[in-house]
């Protein structure tokens, strides 16, 4: 099975134009919360989405997001969900797109709500967008109930062939490991190495 990958923590129409359509499936963009340096406004967010392929899923990014954020979402034209920290009861119910719930984990085995409405989980490190990996074996003991599960949280070309081989995840999300040495955007030379490198590890392993 091929394994999926998503590019996050796009901040311009040039960075978008690095991501192949036949490589690489999901696209994500932080809104909504300022404290990530990566953060975005919806209007950027649409320029950044038109130059995206349409066989590429725009995903929002977003942290404990209000129904009126997701309102705006939906209403920008994004596929998927992705929601970081609280998740409000009215905000499920609500959406019209489908959800993916992040799961920091903090050192143990991750505690994950079972919400029928949830389309994927994606399970990250403590601290979101660090760059830093976290003990991938505990994840062996949670049982997926139907889901798909997503894989982020310190990833680069270096090391996500080894947590495929490990952890066999739906997705592998990357961000920080695929930006230049100074942080100031995204590499399409590493982004082509993380393909490869996820490519090569589904061919070993199929």
């Amino acid at each position: 099975m091929r394994t999926r990958i998503k590019i996050c923590g796009l901040t311009s129409p040039e960075e978008a134009a690095f991501l192949p359509s036949n490589q690489v499936d999901y696209a994500g963009m932080v809104l909504f919360y300022p404290k990530s340096r990566r953060n975005i406004t919806i209007e950027k967010a649409r320029e950044i989405m038109e130059v995206l392929p349409p066989e590429i899923k725009k995903t929002a990014v977003t942290v404990s997001p209000t129904s009126e954020q997701v309102k705006l979402i939906e209403e920008a034209g994004f596929d998927v969900l992705q929601i970081h920290g609280h998740l409000a009861e009215e905000i499920p119910e609500e959406a019209d797109i489908p959800i993916i719930r992040a799961v920091n984990v903090k050192g143990r085995v991750p505690v994950i709500e079972s919400y029928p409405w949830i389309f994927a989980y994606l399970f990250d490190a403590a601290a979101p967008g660090s760059g830093k990996s976290f003990d991938w074996s505990c994840l062996a003991h949670i049982s997926a109930q139907g889901r798909k599960f997503i894989l982020a949280g310190g990833l680069h070309p270096f090391n996500v062939g080894e947590a495929i081989r490990q952890v066999h995840p739906w997705m592998v999300d990357v961000s920080s490991g695929v930006e230049y040495d100074d942080k100031q955007g995204k590499d399409p030379v590493k982004i082509q190495a993380f393909i490869e490198a996820v490519k090569e590890a589904d061919e070993k392993s199929s």
